[in-house]
């Protein structure tokens, strides 16, 4: 297939490692965490931040300290000029992969130079549902939603959504607590690997309210977190087996094979090839096709099958042609699931959410972050995720 002249390339791709929920990044607000991802990939690539013309953000939690566009008091809170113009979205897990999907045709349409797309979550300060723990303003379904899925049980909470794939897939409590150990494993095999985007953060040190320091004493310093903090002691495979059920009695979903909250953030600088080459900037990766699909939200994991085969039309690409293929690992029924529909049995060859945790604001720029920095592909490679209610985003890249 001929390579077009003008291609939208990735210039800068970082992320955080990634916490556990009230680990050791809970003490950072989303704004500030988020403004220092935004240092980092400026520094990296050596851009100078006036170059931007567009930032866009990712949150799921939109409420509390995450509310208000997140995206645009990071921009503000990085020190970037303030002409640079963001926007905060919400696809759930595909948040931020739909963010660098939109920055992708940002460009290709000469409406931006430079597009800077990622996301935050912070699952320590802003619990997932922390949103729709406000009766008081409202809940979010509305009746005529609620009615349309009424006869399949109403919208069920994610891991029940799980469950109902296992048992569409026929998919045993073994097979999910095997798929989760290896995703572990994996992990821990590419953690002393590059990790060239990993952005350097530490935790914030914060006092309980009225705590005094007594004479003399100082307050512990930490040093910077080194990797993503679930791999620092991970379960054994002994333990997830002994797991309860965590969401249907005698079911098949643990807290080990469904992705635990984290908190993270990650992002991606997205420009035309010929942009890089007039501004010295280094091409990480070119963007080969871009998918979304939808699905019915009472099995809505299997919207990132839909995204992908979309990515792969748009890219004129067969499956055969993939070498390396990720999926965001909301639960192990998904991934499962969705190296079933695509035909795959190499799939997330450096573990993932069941691994690290799932910062799901951060989580699909966090994925192409870690394929080129530390995921090291060599070839044409699919990222992918699905989020509730069924919404699915894809993306193929090849090195530059």
């Amino acid at each position: 297939m001929p390579v077009p002249a003008e291609r939208a390339v990735i210039v800068g791709a970082l992320r955080t490692p990634y916490g556990s929920r009230g680990g050791a990044l809970a003490g950072w607000h989303p704004v500030d965490l988020s403004a220092r991802v935004l240092d980092a990939l400026v520094e990296t690539c050596a851009l100078a931040p006036a170059l931007v013309d567009r930032v866009i953000w990712a949150a799921h939690s939109q409420v509390g300290a995450q509310a208000a566009n997140v995206g645009r008091r990071s921009v503000l809170a990085a020190g970037w000029p303030e002409t640079v113009p963001a926007a905060t979205i919400d696809a759930h897990g595909a948040s931020s992969l739909e963010a660098v999907l939109a920055a992708t045709e940002s460009v290709l349409r000469k409406g931006a130079r430079v597009v800077v797309a990622g996301g935050v979550e912070l699952a320590s300060a802003v619990p997932l549902g922390a949103a729709l723990a406000q009766p008081a303003v409202g809940r979010p379904m509305g009746a005529r939603l609620a009615e349309r899925y009424r006869a399949e049980g109403g919208m069920a909470p994610p891991g029940l959504v799980a469950e109902h794939l296992a048992a569409s897939r026929e998919l045993s409590r073994r097979q999910l607590d095997d798929w989760a150990i290896a995703s572990v494993q994996r992990a821990l095999a590419c953690a002393g690997t590059a990790s060239d985007h990993l952005v350097s953060v530490g935790p914030v040190q914060k006092e309980p309210s009225g705590a005094v320091l007594g004479k003399g004493r100082k307050r512990p310093i930490r040093p910077p977190v080194p990797c993503d903090e679930a791999l620092v002691a991970p379960m054994s495979p002994s333990a997830v087996r002994a797991l309860p059920p965590a969401y249907l009695e005698g079911g098949v979903v643990t807290a080990a094979n469904f992705a635990l909250e984290g908190d993270g953030a990650a992002a991606v600088a997205v420009t035309t090839s010929s942009f890089a080459r007039a501004n010295g900037l280094r091409p990480l990766a070119a963007v080969l096709g871009c998918g979304r699909s939808g699905c019915s939200p009472t099995l809505w994991p299997l919207a990132a099958t839909g995204a992908t085969r979309a990515a792969l039309d748009m890219a004129g690409l067969s499956p055969a042609e993939i070498g390396w293929w990720r999926v965001l690992e909301s639960s192990a029924a998904a991934a499962i699931a969705w190296g079933e529909d695509m035909g795959v049995k190499d799939l997330n060859p450096g573990g993932g959410e069941l691994a690290t945790t799932c910062p799901l604001g951060a989580a699909g720029a966090g994925m192409l972050a870690s394929a080129l920095g530390g995921g090291g592909i060599t070839g044409k490679a699919v990222v992918a995720a699905a989020g509730e209610l069924g919404v699915g985003a894809a993306c193929i890249i090849e090195p530059a």
